[in-house]
């Protein structure tokens, strides 16, 4: 254990400078907190009139629904809760019926009281995370929503209503991370898979029932910007993560693997120019604030750029799955080269989370090899 832990002194010095960067930063009109706003319910979003329809109709597409529930896995996250594995973990967790337990419906799902839901309304859990688990409560913006001209109501008007606005790269990851990179010690133990996120990669494998050519995520240079954020965004998230596994006496194993996510992420974010550098933490405490300083960055850091796989390029092979992934990944993400494109294929074939135990450091770096050659 003597060799995970990062000297105090420097690591406070370190964090310092992070939390004064952060400090920095221009505040933002708080939000309306969205628990002040009722649940409308998937019924009113899913009708051929609204995102049901069954082939695009132009920007907006209308088909908004019908490609979550015909290619996003989120359509299918509770009912994974009836399957073998999902039983096993919950009969190791003492959990006998996992599709009733807040632990899981958390993020396989939403819980939402009666009182929380608009008069007339039903919510169910078995729609998996359907459109409001994402995008919000919406009470307050449902309608004028489906008739911006008529009602003359504009995004921001919906965002202000309870809506999330999933258009803002920042916004966006927070509510991706928040719970594909959130996960207890204990579920872990009991056989969970372990996190990896990557928000261009897992976005590009969903549906991606948003993107139509006049929506924000396809103007020229957002995919950059929100891999940046959703990299900075996901060392927030995984530092806490590693916090909770500290603080809550996880074994030695699980804390080592802890910090390696974090660091994978950490990894990439030091070659982002405008990002101060931090060490990770070995005080649960301290975690938490590198987190938030983390944050606090986010959303003023700069595209990512090719120039920043030169950087990596000139770096050896990551030993670590998480490391390996993070970094093929970004390679996926961020290059443009044609002619890498199929080595970038292969390496990443290696480092898909059904591969983690059995990840090869060595026949990793032998293809990644092949890889930073395109680059250097």
């Amino acid at each position: 254990m003597k060799n995970m832990l990062i000297p105090f002194a420097a690591a406070v010095l370190i964090l310092g400078a992070v939390l004064s960067a952060a400090a920095r930063a221009l505040p933002e009109a708080p939000r309306p907190p969205q628990d002040k706003f009722k649940y409308a319910s998937m019924a009113g979003c899913n009708t051929k009139d609204c995102h049901g329809s069954e082939a695009p109709k132009g920007s907006p597409a209308l088909n908004e629904y019908t490609v979550w529930k015909g290619s996003d896995p989120h359509s299918k996250a509770f009912t994974t809760l009836y399957k073998a594995p999902s039983k096993a973990i919950g009969t190791a967790m003492n959990i006998p019926k996992v599709f009733e337990s807040p632990k899981c419906l958390t993020c396989h799902s939403k819980i939402v009281e009666a009182a929380q839901v608009v008069e007339g309304a039903k919510w169910s859990v078995q729609n998996g995370v359907s459109c409001e688990v994402c995008h919000g409560p919406a009470e307050k913006w449902l309608k004028p929503h489906a008739t911006p001209k008529e009602s003359n109501w504009s995004h921001k008007q919906s965002v202000e209503n309870g809506m999330a606005d999933l258009r803002d790269p920042y916004d966006w990851a927070v509510k991706c991370a928040s719970c594909h990179l959130q996960i207890d010690a204990d579920m872990i133990k009991a056989g969970h898979p372990r996190l990896h996120f990557e928000q261009i990669d897992y976005n590009a494998r969903t549906g991606a029932h948003w993107k139509t050519e006049k929506h924000p995520s396809m103007q020229a240079g957002f995919d950059a910007k929100a891999w940046t954020v959703g990299q900075a965004v996901s060392l927030a998230e995984a530092s806490r993560n590693l916090g909770r596994h500290l603080s809550g006496g996880a074994g030695e194993d699980l804390v080592k693997k802890a910090r390696e996510q974090a660091a994978a992420h950490l990894g990439l974010l030091k070659h982002v120019p405008g990002f101060n550098a931090a060490e990770l933490p070995a005080d649960a405490a301290k975690c938490e604030e590198l987190a938030k300083a983390v944050e606090g960055q986010a959303k003023g850091l700069a595209p990512a750029t090719e120039a920043l796989l030169s950087k990596l390029a000139a770096e050896d092979a990551p030993k670590d799955f998480a490391a390996a992934r993070q970094r093929a990944l970004a390679f996926k993400a961020l290059s443009g080269k044609a002619d890498a494109k199929a080595a970038i294929d292969k390496l990443c074939e290696m480092i898909a989370v059904k591969n983690e135990a059995t990840f090869d450091a060595a026949k990793f770096a032998a293809e990644y090899d092949g890889v930073r050659s395109k680059f250097k």
